[in-house]
């Protein structure tokens, strides 16, 4: 990332051979099949996946074929090809530049109306690509019956059981208590409906991408990146909207409030507003830990320090502790209602270890598994060698950016803890991804942001048919091509 994108030419002097601006002739279209796109992928949630039974029973009545083996494949294609149009439409959308002049390409295309427009269509389906919804809606139910979800099973009879994925039926809640209350608000807003219920997690979903539009841009400016930039990053990539929005994640609010904790960082009183938030995020979700040391080194070194200048170890250790004594104490207090406290820590918690997905330490671990070794041992050394891999990565990233460039720190450690952990879902990539707008990208950088998007997007859909341990490589090897011809279809400039 040490070389950013070259700035656009003054107006002036700027040759005839520059990329062109997207003006609204050439922004209109390329939201359209955007917008095409989204549908395309938003039908797949009735034709592949998990369905509660009302709606199943009425499309089995009335469109029966989208139950069977051909709608299951109409449904794939629909998906894949829908997340191409998007992915097409994202690229084509964006900036060429991250230079601030007023001229500068991008300028006037309404990326958040755009990314409104393009998540419509996930809004009132089932969640896409997952079944975690309807382990939300089951997590809050039995908070509704008065049962502590970290005792009880997420399979404990409920109108959510049986669409929940059978590997953690018998498994207690993994989330900690701030998502749970939520999960019991919507279930309770929506009456505890089959149906409703489960889609009305989207809203948590939701509510962290309506935060990360708000504060993409003032972020991006707090540590001197192009606010333009950052909005069509963050707003209209496909895998963020697919897998946050149409999967209904709660990922997406712990990012948000993420985000929200960075730029509160660069402002009066940032150590402490911006820990509160972060503790908040960690409520929702645990990684927004590994956000901590960044938020506390933004507050107190700034965007970025002169590596000339002494490194001030004495304002940042008083920084680490308040910062950590603030989080800490934010999290106890949301933790503290009904008693939940550290219950996701139980021994009968799931672990996404033991599930296949797109980690191949995971597709070792399901060979091992599949000539019978023994799951407490696959587990433990599963668990070791990953351990090694994140902490190696950390320390990488700690030498390199923690003490003159925070913000990519920060992206750092989340990226690293999401790809190198136990196990891999594309939605993980996400924990740290949008926060590479923020860290002055170089042209190969977002190119390769690119062709993991691609990568991402291709093996997520067809996961739902294939191991990912095929899909994966089948992704690659399209965003390989992506990389080398794609200039014919995306307009992407070959760099050298």
């Amino acid at each position: 990332m040490s070389e950013p994108l070259p700035t656009t030419p003054p107006a002036a002097t700027r040759s005839a051979s520059a990329p062109s601006i997207p003006h609204t002739r050439g922004w209109l279209p390329w939201t359209l099949i955007g917008f095409v796109g989204a549908v395309l992928v938003a039908l797949m949630a009735f034709g592949v996946g998990y369905l509660e039974d009302g709606p199943r029973g009425w499309l089995e009545r009335h469109a029966a074929w989208t139950r069977n083996a051909t709608g299951r494949y109409v449904a794939r294609l629909s998906a894949l090809l829908g997340s191409l149009l998007l992915f097409v439409a994202w690229w084509r959308l964006r900036p060429v530049s991250q230079e601030h002049s007023e001229e500068s390409p991008g300028r006037g295309v309404p990326y958040r109306r755009i990314a409104l427009l393009w998540t419509l269509p996930f809004w009132p389906v089932p969640a896409l690509l997952t079944a975690d919804a309807y382990a939300y809606a089951a997590q809050g139910w039995l908070l509704h019956q008065g049962l502590d979800p970290y005792t009880f099973a997420m399979g404990y009879p409920s109108p959510f059981a049986e669409s929940i994925f059978p590997t953690w039926r018998p498994t207690t809640a993994v989330y900690p208590p701030l998502a749970l209350h939520l999960q019991h608000a919507l279930v309770d807003l929506t009456g505890a409906h089959p149906y409703w219920a489960p889609v009305a997690m989207r809203l948590m979903a939701l509510a962290g991408f309506a935060l990360m539009l708000t504060v993409a841009g003032p972020l991006a400016r707090s540590v001197g990146a192009s606010a333009r930039f950052a909005v069509w990053f963050v707003a209209l990539n496909p895998l963020l909207l697919i897998q946050f929005v149409g999967g209904a994640h709660n990922d997406a609010l712990m990012v948000g409030l993420i985000m929200v904790a960075l730029w509160l960082a660069r402002t009066r009183f940032g150590l402490v507003t911006g820990c509160i938030v972060l503790g908040l995020a960690a409520a929702v979700k645990q990684p927004a830990i590994f956000a901590g040391p960044g938020v506390v080194l933004l507050a107190v070194l700034g965007a970025q320090r002169d590596p000339r200048t002494p490194i001030p170890w004495g304002r940042i250790v008083r920084g680490m502790v308040v910062g950590g004594a603030v989080g800490a104490a934010t999290f106890l207090a949301v933790s503290a209602p009904r008693g939940l406290w550290f219950g996701w820590l139980g021994d009968n918690a799931g672990s996404p270890s033991l599930v296949i997905n797109h980690s191949p330490l995971s597709w070792l671990t399901q060979a091992a598994l599949a000539v019978g070794a023994p799951v407490s041992v696959v587990d433990t050394a599963l668990t070791g060698v990953s351990a090694v891999l994140t902490i190696a990565a950390f320390v990488w990233v700690t030498k390199r950016w923690a003490w003159d460039r925070p913000m990519r720190f920060t992206a750092g450690l989340l990226l690293g803890f999401g790809l190198l952990g136990a196990a891999i879902q594309p939605w993980y990539i996400l924990w740290g991804g949008p926060l590479v707008a923020f860290c002055h990208p170089s042209r190969g950088v977002v190119r390769l942001v690119g062709a993991i998007t691609l990568t991402l997007l291709v093996s997520g859909v067809l996961q739902e048919y294939l191991s990912p341990a095929i899909v994966v490589p089948i992704g690659v090897v399209i965003a390989v091509l992506w990389w080398r011809w794609g200039a014919r279809i995306t307009g992407v400039a070959q760099h050298r």
